[in-house]
C-alpha cells in the first residue's frame, strides 16, 4: 500500500500549481461503464482533421491534464482536434489507465479505440493522422496501445511514462508506429534507469534507453544523432539533449528528450523550460502526418536475424546472462524464451 501512497502524494504535488478552466464532459457508453471525455475543437471546420488522445497520469483526470499540458493551444489554433478522456478508479480506488498494470479489470485498451473511432466519425477527423500521448500512467496506455492497437494511431507519445512489465515482454505489433519519449534523468517516479522502481505491478527492469532501443530495433532505425538543445533557462537547474534514431525502411522514427536533472514533470508547464512538451509532440505528430501513409506501414519485425536483447528475471528487473533462477530472454524478433539456471 506504500507504494501506492508514494504515488498518490507525487501525482498530487506534480499538480497544485495548476488551474484549469471547466469544460462540458461528454459521456460515452463502453463495457457496462459510462465514461466520459472531454473535447477541445477548433473554431473553424473539423473534416479531416487529425485527433490526438491526451491521457493523464495515475491519480489525475482528464480536466487537469487539460489545463497544464498546453494541447488547447493546438486546437485553438486550428491544427487538431484534441480529446481527454478520464480514466477510472483502480483495485485501489484512484484514477488510472489500465495499460497491462494488473491493478484492475478495466478494459482500457477496448474502451479508449472504440472512443476513437467514435471521435473519428462524430467530426469527420482524419483516419490516417490520429494519435495518442500522455502523462506517467498515461504514457505506459499510449505505448499499451502502440502493442496492441497501431492500425488506430499514426505515432505515439510518452512523458515521464514507460512500458508496464507485461508489454515490455508481450508486445510483438504488426505495425510499428513512430515513437517520441519525454523524461527526466532524476524522475523519482517513473527511474530512467530501472521503469517504476517500487515492488508491485508497475515494476518493471526496463530504463527509458532499452525501451528506445527495443523499439528502434523493431524499426530498423541505422542512423543516429545526439545533441544538445540550447540551455536557455538556466535557473531551472536542467538540461537536454535530443536522441534522434531515424532511417527505417519504413520511415519510423524514435525521438527522445532527454532531460538531464529533470524530474516528473510535464516540462515546459513546470520543471525544464528550454522545452515544451506539447509543442514537441505536435510537431513530431504532425511531421508524421506529412509522410505517405505507406511509409509507417506493416513495418512490423522484418529482420531475418534474431538477436538477444535483454535478459530479464521474474520481476521484469534486466540481468547478467550468469544470473540464477527463472530467467527471460527476449529476442529482437519479439520472441521470448524462459530457461532456468541453477549454477554459475
Amino acid at each position: 500500500m506504500v507504494r501506492y501512497i508514494l504515488l498518490l502524494l507525487s501525482g498530487i504535488l506534480m499538480q497544485l500549481p495548476t488551474l484549469s478552466i471547466a469544460q462540458t464532459e461528454f459521456m460515452f457508453s463502453h463495457d457496462g461503464l459510462e465514461r466520459t471525455y472531454i473535447v477541445d475543437l477548433p473554431p473553424g471546420d473539423t473534416e479531416g482533421l487529425p485527433l490526438v488522445m491526451v491521457l493523464h497520469a495515475y491519480v489525475s483526470s482528464a480536466q487537469l491534464i487539460r489545463g497544464y499540458s498546453g494541447w488547447s493551444d493546438v486546437a485553438e489554433s486550428g491544427e487538431a482536434v484534441v480529446c481527454y478522456p478520464q480514466g477510472t478508479a483502480d483495485d485501489f480506488g484512484i484514477n488510472h489507465w489500465n495499460a497491462n498494470l494488473g491493478i484492475s479489470d478495466t478494459d482500457d485498451i477496448g474502451f479508449l479505440s472504440a472512443l476513437v473511432e467514435h471521435m473519428q466519425m462524430s467530426y469527420g477527423l482524419s483516419e490516417d493522422c490520429t494519435f495518442t500521448c500522455g502523462m506517467s500512467n498515461g504514457g505506459f496506455m499510449s505505448y499499451t496501445l502502440a502493442c496492441e492497437r497501431p492500425d488506430l494511431f499514426r505515432a505515439i507519445g510518452s512523458v515521464t511514462g514507460n512500458m508496464s512489465a507485461y508489454d515490455q515482454m508481450n508486445c510483438t505489433p504488426s505495425i510499428v508506429l513512430p515513437i517520441i519519449h519525454l523524461h527526466g534523468t532524476l524522475d523519482p517516479t517513473v527511474s530512467y534507469n530501472q521503469g517504476v522502481i517500487l515492488d508491485g505491478p508497475w515494476s518493471g527492469g526496463w530504463g527509458v534507453e532499452e525501451v528506445m532501443d527495443f523499439w528502434t530495433d523493431m524499426m530498423g532505425t541505422t542512423e543516429y544523432i545526439e545533441e544538445a538543445v540550447p540551455n536557455t533557462v538556466l535557473l531551472d537547474l536542467t538540461t537536454v539533449d535530443f536522441l534522434r534514431h531515424y532511417n527505417a525502411p519504413g520511415g519510423q522514427e524514435f525521438h527522445h528528450y532527454r532531460v538531464n536533472g529533470g524530474l516528473h514533470d510535464w516540462f515546459g508547464a513546470w520543471g525544464n523550460q528550454d522545452i515544451d512538451s506539447a509543442e514537441l509532440l505536435w510537431g513530431f505528430f504532425s511531421d508524421a502526418c506529412e509522410q505517405p501513409v505507406n511509409d509507417v506501414s506493416d513495418l512490423g519485425i522484418q529482420s531475418n536475424t534474431r538477436s538477444l536483447v535483454r535478459i530479464v528475471d521474474m520481476t521484469g528487473r534486466s540481468v547478467r546472462e550468469d544470473a540464477l533462477g527463472l530467467l527471460i530472454h527476449q529476442y529482437s524478433d519479439g520472441t521470448v524464451e524462459r530457461r532456468v539456471r541453477m549454477v554459475r
